[in-house]
């Protein structure tokens, strides 16, 4: 499933819940829909976005989510603080060195934030228990951001083929035993 019609759709319904709530000029300010004084601008929550994709470090991490920040992936919860979402990206980092998210598509309306993208990088390194199999993977991913008043990323739904990125790691789907 190279380029899987779920995240169009995700997409889509991104571009309909923003339709009402456009934003005309990138340095505008968006109004928040509750009465809070203090606002995010579209440009600032584009830049949080690329900095979240590929974080420079921990420190990096800190200033862009929040303590309790919320990761579900694929409509399971992984991640459920800061620290957790830390552990994750070190995960990703050993196990694939080399990695890279590419940003193909954003959409950023109020505190909300829809990011289609491509996780790419080679296993040389061991993946949580799993050795490095020294296989290239390539998948296409979607994440619905939600952003804080400060602008910064409280929760984030995220989805993907997991199969697939298995399945370039070299591993296969064995059938059960059904007898």
């Amino acid at each position: 499933m190279k380029s899987p019609i779920i995240f169009l759709i995700f997409m889509v319904i991104g571009c309909i819940s923003c339709k009402n709530n456009q934003v005309k000029d990138r340095k505008e300010t968006i109004e928040m829909s509750s009465s809070k004084s203090m606002v995010a601008t579209k440009n600032k929550l584009e830049t949080t976005i690329k900095a979240y994709l590929n974080p420079k470090g921990e420190k990096e991490i800190d200033s862009l989510v929040t303590e309790d920040f919320l990761r579900n992936m694929n409509g399971i919860p992984m991640v459920t603080n800061k620290r957790e979402l830390k552990a994750k990206f070190n995960l990703y980092g050993t196990g694939f060195p080399d990695y890279n998210i590419k940003l193909k598509n954003s959409l950023v309306c109020d505190n909300q934030g829809y990011v289609d993208w491509i996780f790419s990088g080679t296993n040389t390194g061991q993946f949580a228990e799993v050795m490095a199999t020294g296989k290239k993977v390539k998948i296409n991913g979607f994440s619905h951001l939600y952003f804080n008043e400060e602008g910064r990323i409280y929760r984030e739904d995220i989805f993907y083929n997991e199969l697939e990125f298995l399945q370039q790691m070299g591993y296969s789907l064995v059938a059960p035993n059904l007898k």
